[in-house]
């Protein structure tokens, strides 16, 4: 059962969480919280899985309920829902342990889902590797087996529990740990293991008397390997106790009869405990699993098998790699390789190894002869290999890694043991080893994958870093080179059009790498938001083909389009919906070949509307299809790559679908065979569309400002001059000033119909001078229209700007005409 408190004094806002995760979560407890004394009997009782709180409390606010929840439970995820918080709020909750921060909006209220389930995977995932790295350590504490470490000339570095309790200590002082093999081992005993540990690099089964702490001698099994660590020569040891077998095998002299079973007794157990731990060292000592298993596979032949055969399989239970085989002589393990290879193609002729591993129980056949169904089943070669190896015996064992946090099995593969040796036949001690054998090996599959996932995210991290910065600079170097160039005065008129071209198509270029960054910083916080209305995707499609039809011209590809007029309309934001398809249509030009062709295409099927991009350019190989609309993935991040680019398109290009309630998904049949691409979007299921949500009129595409006189102030002299130069363009007096002190010297006698302010500024930024403008009175200019010009374009920028008193946000690099058009739409001109 999943139990969240939800802390929250407003009880429609309650209720709106309640019932959205009530329909998300099935088995869920919610315990409300709405005043502090409910919120401190429930931190006593602490029967809750996540918490998700209100910034704006009656009795508090978010950051203090934070810091008592993360006080009394510090691992429990806590989600902030709330609408009357900042971005400086949201970064310092986040810093002092914060999951997630969520809008309170129609919008956002899917966020919360998302947020919950995000917040439960990374409670999980940190449960996992703290209750891995219990395990371990309690494992090394409970082993029977004493494991020291120490320098070769004697001093003991460290050891653990078993290994005191073998020598008769409870604690070791720094001096005996310095004079550890003068008061431990027997000088002609040591003497003798250094010499083997330097002539063969390791000392296996080697049994001396060991002196304990009284004094007392006691017989013990050595075991130890040589390594250098940072230069220095190091020896590690495994220590059994084997003084009862020594004195058992005293007493069989005397009972030769009970001293023959003793002994293979005995032995069994030997044999199973010393497979064991070799085992467990040898599966810890590398996250290669391939390279340990294979060391396995060696280790079990002959000891437990004739053959061994390991299978590893990839998540979808269909891939296999390539198998690991290991048996007593190469033209054995050449046989069951060749037999490997005729199983892996046929369900029935695979020893139940298939069926064990979906249904997760071992299989032992004692008896393979008996088990004439074998036989019967499989080809005429299959039989003869049979035959050839002459199959006693044999045990199949999954491979299976549990979530100690969810109780899912992560199915790996198998462990197959086969024995040729007529006077063998596998019983339940030998599956029990197996199975204690696959245990080990599947936990060192699972660490050393999720090792790799770590790797290979931080890899891609460190690419699209590389990536960002060269794609950053890129429109760079055209931009200042054309500048100095026109400062000359040097060019002709043709150049001189030639090189305003150039800057504003990479400025362009900046400007959209910048916004791709935007949209997915959006997309990570849960903040991009849609404006959603009846849309006709046949007009959203032509629309983004003509955008892109001059760079398909550029590389004479022709452009088809099929675009059925009968399909219906889809609920959308249109300007998210013409991104889509510009993305992929800018894509599918992007990498084909001059002369190619691009397809698209718009039909209905059944209650979806489907658009389809195809192209004949480069293709997508196989092994990065299934990772085409991963964040930060490109198929070729080298820095010789023919294509430039973040990375991002596709990546938006599937959240975006994705929110519209679409889906969207790649094909290829290779490189350099053509990519599609094919978007489903839900059909809005009526025949009459209100014609009251239809956007009202827009405002004029040339308005008038003749006769204004706006007030605008930027510290940076470029910037200003640019806005002046626009305004007095349309008509505008214009008052500059550099500060937001001459600002407030100014504002009351000049009275200006507007004021654009830029908003980081030295002194005082735009906010704090819009709050005090806001604090004057009318007469003062206390009521003056406001427009933040910044280059801070963040979503949360410009609800911070509206917060502090500006009635509109525009990000730099300026668009003229949007910034005459935002002016007159706020002073209503036509």
């Amino acid at each position: 059962m999943l139990r969240i408190l939800l802390i929250d004094d407003n009880p429609n806002d309650r209720l709106l969480a309640i019932r959205q995760l009530q329909r998300e979560f099935s088995d869920l407890q919610v315990e409300q919280v709405t005043a502090a004394e409910d919120l401190a009997q429930a931190l006593e009782r602490g029967q809750f899985n996540l918490v998700v709180s209100d910034y704006q409390l009656r009795w508090s606010n978010g950051l203090e309920v934070l810091h008592a929840i993360k006080a009394r439970y510090p691992n429990c995820p806590v989600i902030m829902f709330t609408n009357s918080g900042t971005q400086e709020i949201a970064v310092e909750a986040m810093k002092s342990g914060l999951d997630d921060y969520v809008i309170k909006s129609p919008q956002h209220q899917v966020r919360l889902i998302a947020a919950v389930r995000s917040a439960l995977e990374r409670a999980k995932t940190r449960q996992k590797a703290v209750n891995l790295e219990i395990r371990f350590e309690t494992l090394l504490n409970h082993l029977n087996v004493g494991i020291y470490r120490a320098t070769f000339d004697g001093s003991l570095l460290e050891c653990n529990p078993a290994f005191l309790r073998l020598i008769g200590l409870g604690t070791l002082t720094q001096e005996q740990a310095s004079r550890f093999i003068e008061l431990c081992f027997q000088p002609e005993d040591y003497a003798q293991l250094i010499n083997q540990l330097r002539e063969n690099g390791e000392v296996r089964d080697r049994e001396i008397q060991l002196r304990r702490a009284d004094g007392s001698l006691i017989w013990v099994r050595v075991s130890k390997t040589f390594t250098e660590i940072d230069g220095k020569a190091i020896i590690d040891g495994l220590v059994e106790d084997i003084s009862d077998r020594k004195r058992v095998e005293l007493e069989r002299e005397q009972l030769l009869v009970s001293e023959q079973a003793a002994r293979m007794e005995a032995e069994v157990e030997k044999q199973n405990y010393s497979l064991l731990s070799e085992a467990s060292q040898l599966l810890v000592s590398s996250l290669d699993y391939h390279a340990t298993l294979k060391k396995l596979a060696k280790l079990v032949v002959p000891i437990l098998a004739d053959c061994c055969l390991i299978d590893i399989v990839e998540t979808n239970l269909a891939v296999f790699e390539e198998p690991i085989v290991a048996a007593t002589t190469p033209e054995k393990e050449a046989l069951f390789l060749l037999l490997r290879q005729f199983y892996s193609t046929s369900v029935e002729a695979d020893f139940g190894m298939r069926k064990v591993l979906q249904t997760g129980e071992p299989e032992l056949v004692t008896d393979a002869a008996a088990n004439s169904f074998l036989l019967a089943m499989q080809d005429t070669e299959t039989q003869r290999l049979m035959r050839q190896i002459d199959i006693q015996s044999y045990i199949i064992v999954p491979l299976v890694a549990g979530d100690a946090y969810s109780g899912r099995l992560r199915k790996l593969g198998t462990i197959t043991l086969i024995t040729t040796q007529g006077n063998r036949r596998y019983s339940q001690t030998n599956l029990n080893m197996a199975q204690a054998l696959a245990l080990r090996a599947a936990t060192a599959i699972d660490n050393a994958r999720l090792y790799q996932q770590a790797i290979d995210a931080n890899r891609i991290k460190d690419e699209f870093l590389a990536v960002l910065s060269h794609e950053i600079r890129t429109p760079l170097n055209p931009i200042l080179g054309w500048a100095k160039l026109l400062r000359s005065n040097k060019l002709d008129q043709k150049k001189t059009a030639f090189a305003l071209e150039t800057i504003e198509r990479n400025a362009k270029l900046q400007t959209k790498l910048i916004e791709d960054l935007l949209d997915i910083s959006r997309i990570l916080r849960g903040k991009l938001s849609l404006n959603v209305c009846p849309v006709d995707l046949a007009t959203i499609i032509r629309a983004a083909i003509e955008t892109v039809r001059l760079s398909a011209e550029a590389k004479l590809i022709q452009i088809h389009s099929t675009l059925d007029s009968d399909v219906g309309q889809v609920f959308g934001d249109p300007g998210r919906l013409q991104q889509i398809v510009w993305n992929l249509l800018s894509n599918a030009i992007k990498f084909t070949p001059e002369g190619g062709q691009v397809e698209i295409y718009l039909e209905q099927i059944d209650s979806q509307l489907q658009i389809t991009v195809k192209d004949t350019g480069k293709g997508i190989s196989v092994d990065f299809l299934p990772y085409v609309f991963d964040t930060f993935r490109q198929a070729d991040s080298a820095t010789t790559r023919k294509f430039g680019g973040l990375g991002l398109g596709l990546a938006i290009v599937r959240y975006l679908v994705e929110m519209h309630g679409g889906t969207v998904f790649a094909e290829s049949l290779g490189e350099g065979q053509g990519a599609t691409f094919i978007i489903k979007l839900p059909m809005i299921l009526t025949d009459s569309l209100d014609s009251s949500k239809e956007s009202d009129a827009t405002v004029s595409n040339n308005p008038t400002l003749d006769g204004l006189k706006i007030l605008a102030v930027d510290d940076d002299p470029d910037s200003l001059e640019l806005v002046s130069f626009v305004l007095q363009q349309c008509g505008v007096t214009v008052i500059a000033v550099s500060s937001a002190t001459e600002v407030l010297k100014i504002l009351p006698q000049s009275k200006p119909d507007l004021l654009i302010s830029d908003v980081g500024m030295p002194e005082m930024d735009g906010y704090m001078l819009l709050r005090q403008i806001r604090s004057m009175s009318p007469e003062q200019g206390g009521q003056i229209l406001a427009i933040a010009l910044t280059a801070y374009a963040g979503e949360g920028n410009e609800q911070q700007a509206i917060k502090a008193g500006f009635q509109a946000h525009i990000s730099k690099p300026i668009d003229p005409p949007h910034l005459i058009q935002t002016i007159a739409k706020l002073l209503q001109l036509g």
